[in-house]
């Protein structure tokens, strides 16, 4: 019975030998001092480059000068070919059928103005501008030319926007009147050619806002509607 315990024996202080070897390099470890960094924990992030590439930042779009947009061609000024005066804008007259002037470029058709009144209608072409009118009948037979700014002057240097004061004593011959409407007007007269001027009132200081050119009649200085 004895020689069977002994290797028994033998087994178990090998066993606790090699437990206790096993302790001791669990246990090599200094421990932490008072004072000394902790360790930084195993999940902490790494301080070296990821092996993944950085996503690289999206370059700002380069600045490519905005070239200026080429503006339409200025239409070159026509020449009216004289002064404001009874009967006529320079050498346009105020008299024949508007056809004429059509075909010549200096009017159009007026759509815009035929889309809500009756009939063909006519104005004076874009390069001329706002400020002038034209009246004809549904023939297209002209009755009379009307300008509400300073388009054109007169020989004497009369145009919108000067007093009755300045008028009178440029055309010491006219006539003060008024139109259906009451309002104060100076017409001139040259043989069976006219002119007029529509003020905002009778006083000296009144100033001249419509001019109207007209043949064979009296100009009437009223615009209305259509």
């Amino acid at each position: 019975m004895t020689t069977s315990r002994l290797p028994l024996r033998a087994a178990l202080a090998a066993t606790a030998v090699v437990g206790l070897l096993g302790l001791a390099g669990c246990g090599s470890d200094a421990a932490p001092t008072a004072g000394s960094p902790s360790p930084v924990p195993s999940s902490a992030p790494s301080s070296a480059p990821s092996s993944e590439p950085s996503a690289t930042p999206t370059p700002a779009p380069s600045e490519v000068p905005v070239s200026a947009t080429p503006s339409a061609e200025p239409t070159p000024k026509l020449d009216w070919g004289g002064p404001l005066a009874p009967g006529a804008f320079g050498k346009i007259k105020a008299e024949g059928n508007v056809r004429t002037l059509v075909d010549q470029g200096w009017m159009t058709r007026d759509t815009k103005r035929e889309a809500v009144c009756e009939g063909k209608h006519w104005r004076w072409a874009d390069q001329l501008g706002d400020g002038i009118d034209v009246i004809h009948d549904q023939q297209g037979n002209i009755g009379s030319f009307g300008m509400s700014k300073p388009v054109l002057e007169t020989a004497r240097g009369i145009t919108i926007g000067d007093t009755l004061m300045v008028l009178k004593d440029t055309y010491g011959t006219g006539t003060q009147k008024t139109n259906d409407y009451g309002q104060t007007t100076w017409v001139v007269q040259d043989g069976d050619r006219w002119i007029g001027f529509l003020l905002t009132g009778d006083s000296r200081d009144s100033k001249i806002e419509f001019i109207e050119v007209s043949v064979g009649r009296q100009p009437g200085l009223l615009r209305d509607g259509c």
